[in-house]
């Protein structure tokens, strides 16, 4: 009998984890539509004339809506990972180091007071979703400086090692304790106690999603020194010669 009743709110624990997550896959895309609205009438309205004022609240609206942007894009993966369409890749021969530097530029741009280290060294092009590889450094490179301390730096090498693909993320700050290392690839698992903290704790989890779509893996090892996040993966047959 116990087990009985055990079965059914198992049952029904896992029917209200499915309607919650269509609930969020609904969300995500019905978010689009205002969102892209939002962008394109700020796209008209920056084509006018617009005064100082006027300049710096159109380039507030545009941050928080690309932001907005980010969060229903975190959204879209989180359901389409649990609903099981899982991670869909378009991959093609790149260079990726031009594809990281781009990335780590950008992050430059919003985050002009801090020290953004890249180093990449690779053998050739990889075969490889590289909008999805870029989003991964982009959410490693956010949550270093979310959570890292705020006046060292973070540091970005890409390389091969030991026949497989390798991207590491590094900073300083206040170590991450062996629990919290083991959630912090959940989803809605925010890591760290930093109040600056913004997002809905997928950033992560999507990484750990490009990872396994790329058959790779990601890990986190964290010290009094240095926090330091890696993602490894195969390095596919078609890599061609040539220095990246």
């Amino acid at each position: 009998m116990d087990g009985d009743v055990a079965n059914c709110a198992l049952s029904a624990e896992r029917r209200t984890a499915g309607l919650r997550e269509q609930y969020i896959a609904i969300l995500g895309h019905d978010l689009r539509n205002p969102l892209s609205a939002i962008l394109s009438g700020l796209e008209v309205m920056c084509k006018s004339p617009l005064n100082d004022r006027q300049t710096e609240a159109a380039k507030l609206v545009e941050g928080s809506a690309l932001r907005i942007s980010a969060l229903v894009d975190d959204l879209m993966d989180f359901a389409r990972g649990r609903l099981g369409a899982g991670m869909v890749l378009t991959c093609v021969d790149v260079n990726l180091g031009p594809v990281f530097a781009h990335v780590v530029d950008e992050l430059r741009v919003t985050h002009p007071s801090r020290d953004i280290k890249l180093q990449v060294n690779l053998p050739g092009v990889i075969n490889c979703d590289h909008r999805r590889l870029s989003q991964l450094l982009s959410n490693l490179v956010a949550n270093a400086l979310s959570h890292g301390s705020q006046t060292g730096s973070v540091i970005v090498d890409v390389c091969e090692l030991n026949g497989r693909f390798a991207l590491s993320v590094s900073n300083q700050g206040r170590p991450i304790s062996l629990p919290e290392c083991e959630r912090l690839f959940l989803p809605f698992e925010r890591g760290g106690t930093n109040a600056r903290s913004e997002g809905l704790g997928l950033g992560l989890y999507v990484c750990a999603e490009i990872a396994r779509a790329h058959n790779g893996d990601i890990r986190v090892v964290s010290d009094v020194i240095q926090t330091v996040f890696t993602f490894e993966m195969p390095l596919p047959l078609r890599l061609v010669s040539g220095k990246s």
